[in-house]
């Protein structure tokens, strides 16, 4: 039998421990392989879209071996992140940790000496309780889109249950907390569906039952509104969809548009109704993280002139609140600086062959940025009106720039060539974190930017190719030609 290779099956070996003195945790140890990924310890940020990323990429040596150092005042939670794929770390002056992970089965198995009690051992006992579940809901969630018969609801509920066993009272209680909320939005969703295809439903009635199951699980506390993805803006999105506002947009326009446009056509009949979950928030803390997180929603969906009102408002009564309003004040003024009338954000980056395109390359005709990638289903619906439009105007008038965020490039080539996109093709990759995309404080795609001749942001993701850009353009280049005679 031939002897086993060392390194198939070396794991990372993580050493946490705390220089009594000054709070220090250092973070080191090794690991077998990581390809192209990355090895990250992330902090939950104060907002998740909008806020900048508090997290450290550790240094990986070309051996394996890492050591990383960070200042720890109190308990709290950070993850531990490759790729996709995330870890809870509980870091605290207080104790030393030793973290054992298989690479391979990365986040399950993982191994965590140190902590007083068995919590790094309760946490795999809830993934493993849960990966059936989880592979599940995705299944039951598309039947419920399609107003099929399905578990969705008493999969989750099924989830928080484990959750509640394994984790709750213990410094994971946040996941428990999560797995809570990731239920209520499924009920607030199954709302939507079931009064869609049964015209008997009492969508009323619906509500005050997820109400009254959210107060019984205590939802709208802040340690819970904390825990959630998304603060309270998934649970209060969802309750404003299931008055059929979205339907009743679709069939004013005659068209299936994008969720973004009806969000911009209704948005103050969709906030009157997010507002509306609020009454059943008790506490000032919880009602400032509510309030913090709806007006981050409007800074970054609405113009700055509709957003301000709401923002000086809060700033006001909210005032002693630092942490969200110098967020919402850094967020505000971000959004500001790539507003109708500022200057273009400038980029540098190449095409398929190699080519590099510049910003300041296409003065003199308007260009409209295209931010994409071939996973997202949106972004290819609109290709063939961008069809359409590129062909019914000259390049004199138009420049379709698209900008890629797909992570792999060799990926990207197969996408344009695929797709026979005629216009030009960028290459930014990284995701999310694509330098021109951030630069632009854009929070999903596809996300367009119209720029004007004069190297001026003229709309900032408020047209779409499917929808309103054509008699947008028409007007602006009505206009810049009037002002050239």
């Amino acid at each position: 039998m031939p002897s086993a290779n060392p390194f198939k099956y070396l794991t990372i070996i993580a050493l946490v421990f705390v220089s009594c003195g000054n709070n220090q945790v250092t973070i080191q140890g090794s690991i077998d392989y990581l390809g192209d990924a990355d090895l990250i310890i992330q902090q939950q940020p104060v907002h998740y879209k909008y806020s900048p990323m508090i997290r450290d990429t550790l240094k990986v040596s070309d051996q394996g071996s890492f050591s990383f150092t960070t200042p720890v005042s109190s308990r709290h939670l950070r993850t531990l992140q490759i790729n996709d794929e995330s870890y809870p770390l509980v870091l605290s002056p207080e104790a030393d940790l030793e973290i054992t992970i298989q690479r391979a089965a990365f986040p399950e198995n993982v191994r965590v000496e140190g902590y007083p009690e068995s919590w790094g051992e309760r946490y795999n006992r809830y993934l493993t309780e849960t990966e059936e579940i989880e592979t599940q809901i995705p299944l039951e969630e598309e039947k419920i889109k399609v107003g099929e018969e399905n578990t969705l609801l008493k999969l989750s509920e099924r989830k928080y249950q484990i959750a509640e066993k394994h984790l709750s009272g213990t410094p994971l209680h946040d996941y428990y907390l999560k797995a809570i909320g990731e239920h209520l939005v499924f009920a607030v969703r199954s709302i939507e569906y079931n009064q869609r295809f049964n015209e008997s439903f009492d969508a009323d009635s619906a509500r005050e039952h997820v109400f009254s199951l959210a107060d019984s699980l205590n939802f709208f506390t802040i340690e819970s509104l904390k825990a959630q993805r998304a603060g309270i803006r998934d649970f209060a999105h969802y309750y404003a969809r299931t008055f059929g506002i979205y339907d009743s947009v679709k069939s004013a326009y005659g068209q299936d548009l994008s969720e973004y446009d009806i969000k911009r056509l209704a948005y103050e009949e969709l906030n009157e109704k997010r507002l509306q979950v609020l009454d059943h928030i008790e506490s000032r803390d919880a009602m400032a993280h509510a309030r913090m997180y709806l007006v981050a929603e409007r800074i970054g969906e609405q113009d700055l002139e509709s957003a301000t009102p709401s923002y000086e408002a809060y700033l006001e009564e909210f005032s002693g609140y630092p942490e969200y309003t110098e967020f919402l004040t850094y967020f505000y003024n971000e959004i500001k600086s790539v507003s109708p009338g500022q200057p273009a954000v400038p980029f540098s980056l190449p095409d398929i062959d190699g080519n590099i395109h510049t910003m300041k390359d296409y003065r003199g005709k308007f260009v409209l940025l295209d931010f994409w990638a071939g996973w997202c289903q949106p972004c290819l619906e609109e290709f063939s009106y961008m069809k359409d439009i590129y062909a019914n105007y000259s390049r004199d008038e138009l420049e379709i720039i698209g900008i890629s965020n797909e992570a792999d490039s060799l990926v990207w080539v197969q996408d344009i060539k695929r797709l026979e996109l005629p216009w030009v093709q960028l290459y930014g990759g990284n995701g999310f974190d694509e330098k021109t995309f951030k630069a632009y404080k854009g929070g999903g795609i596809p996300f367009y930017i119209l720029v004007d001749p004069n190297g001026e942001i003229a709309r900032y993701n408020d047209v779409r190719p499917s929808f309103n850009f054509i008699p947008v353009l028409d007007s602006l280049l009505s206009e810049y030609k009037n002002q050239m005679n």
